[in-house]
């Protein structure tokens, strides 16, 4: 990362798949953003958002502590479609001890170049994500990645400690080449 810490971005075991939603959930109990009522139990959870998707955990290569968990490529809910052509832009959480070190633009960029060599030949078009107004580290992060903001949908997320916030959808047209640095 640009502070020196090395990581390792690996593919998500079978057995993380629940750490993942623990650590989701324990976001949203201390308002961090996701919805409340998001994501209802963990079997939701692995069928809506890891099943057939790609998952994956950065890791501190000194220490082996999970730095964040990260998903993507399901089809979005936006898409109304049968077939699909954009993603679903997924979830990306860091952990609380890695947080506020900036890193979250570096982890996003980060994932986003995975993606294009997961689908290097894919169909998906763009990706389409959406977060809550109050989310500021991933509202900055989706101005950085160039996302346009193209709808807004009133008090539609749960935040504890907030109420109800309004959410921000936004696009973005998949990369056509990779950036030139990782």
């Amino acid at each position: 990362m640009s502070d020196g810490t090395p990581v390792i971005v690996r593919c998500m075991r079978h057995d993380e798949v629940a750490l993942f939603f623990d650590a989701l959930k324990s976001a949203a109990e201390s308002g961090y953003g996701y919805g409340y009522d998001e994501l209802p139990n963990l079997n939701f959870f692995a069928r809506e958002y890891v099943d057939g998707r790609n998952n994956c955990v950065v890791e501190d290569a000194q220490t082996g502590d999970v730095v964040s968990y990260c998903n993507a490529g399901s089809p979005s809910n936006f898409a109304r479609t049968a077939d699909p052509v954009i993603a679903d832009g997924g979830n990306m959480i860091i952990m609380p001890n890695y947080r506020r070190r900036n890193w979250h633009a570096e982890l996003a960029n980060m994932w986003q170049v995975l993606n294009k060599l997961e689908m290097p030949v894919s169909k998906v078009c763009g990706y389409q994500t959406d977060t809550a107004v109050t989310n500021l580290p991933v509202n900055l992060t989706l101005i950085k990645f160039n996302y346009v903001v193209n709808g807004i949908l009133p008090r539609a997320i749960y935040i504890k400690g907030q109420g109800w916030v309004d959410v921000v959808l936004c696009f973005n047209h998949r990369p056509k080449k990779l950036p030139a640095k990782l």
